[in-house]
């Protein structure tokens, strides 16, 4: 009776195990959203502060390196090839940040939300395609009224932008094309969440940080208010740049890449909604049409994912 018992037992359990691994992808990216949410208002209030993109930037790298070192050092390159592992970090570290914080910083913050991350999903699954990556077909309506969306959102926060404000959202577009290749780079590596986040702070630390003080040292940093250092330090460089990077791989890990970037359809919403409060941008008639299209794409698509697991 044991013995025919066994097999049930191991489909009970194996059937429990990726509930709670779904539930861990859902949690992370949940953490994503709010991270990032506040990333895009953090980044447009440290523009404003007195930061530099590449004092911001380096701050980033730097506290977030020290915290992901330790990490690092147990596994280091984890097997992979030099030009594979700086392929990475660019993608996910140095190109992300410094195209990112550009953006930020030559355009307002309801633009960063909708364009750098409102934009994950789309590149992911375009990315996915031209791949050859899997895709999840019943996912497309959903995809479609996120890209719809994103859209009146994108038309409506850029209309009557500045040659300097097109410039920032063209830099990102180019953000979100590298976050969403190296969210698909890392599932397809088979690397574990948290080596990979490792990988790509300390190595862009150690590739961007020698140059920053080389060429500018401290003075930036020293420029600013000690309290906006301390605020950028804990938020950049700890939340995001260490932080941020192993919940989005954890959670791709769960629910892949294009699962992951369905999630990050919300961030523009919530951004909308943070930056009322904290910067006073209100939203126009037309972004609050997206938003609410952008929403509805999301539950539809993640819906789909739940009926049809």
């Amino acid at each position: 009776m044991a013995v025919s018992d066994s097999p049930q037992r191991t489909q009970f359990q194996e059937a429990a195990r990726i509930r709670r691994e779904h539930a861990i992808g859902v949690i992370c990216a949940l953490t994503v959203v709010l991270l990032f949410s506040g990333f895009n208002i953090m980044s447009r209030v440290g523009s404003t502060a007195g930061f530099g993109v590449w004092d911001i930037a380096a701050l980033r790298f730097a506290v977030g390196g020290l915290i992901m070192l330790p990490l690092f050092l147990r596994r280091r390159f984890a097997g992979m090839a030099l030009a594979a592992v700086i392929r990475m970090a660019f993608l996910g570290g140095l190109g992300f940040a410094l195209l990112a914080y550009a953006g930020f910083f030559l355009a307002p913050a309801a633009h960063g939300a909708v364009l750098l991350h409102g934009t994950l999903p789309l590149f992911t699954f375009a990315v996915s395609l031209l791949l050859g990556e899997s895709v999840r077909r019943g996912s497309i309506p959903g995809v479609l009224l996120i890209a719809l969306g994103i859209g009146l959102m994108a038309f409506d926060t850029m209309r009557g932008a500045t040659s300097t404000q097109l410039i920032g959202d063209f830099c990102l577009l180019l953000a979100a094309l590298c976050w969403s290749a190296c969210g698909i780079y890392v599932k397809r590596a088979g690397i574990p969440a948290v080596q990979a986040a490792a990988l790509v702070v300390v190595v862009s630390a150690g590739l961007y940080l020698p140059v920053y003080f080389t060429v500018f040292g401290i003075d930036g940093w020293i420029a600013v208010e000690a309290q906006d250092l301390l605020v950028q330090a804990i938020f950049q460089g700890a939340l995001v740049g260490a932080v941020s990077i192993f919940v989005y791989m954890r959670s791709v890990h769960s629910l892949g890449p294009n699962g992951t970037a369905l999630f990050t359809a919300a961030i523009p919403c919530v951004t909308t909604l943070i930056a009322i409060h904290v910067l006073g941008e209100f939203p126009g008639r037309l972004e609050w049409a997206g938003v609410g299209i952008v929403t509805l794409g999301m539950v539809a698509a993640f819906a789909e994912r739940l009926i049809n697991r």
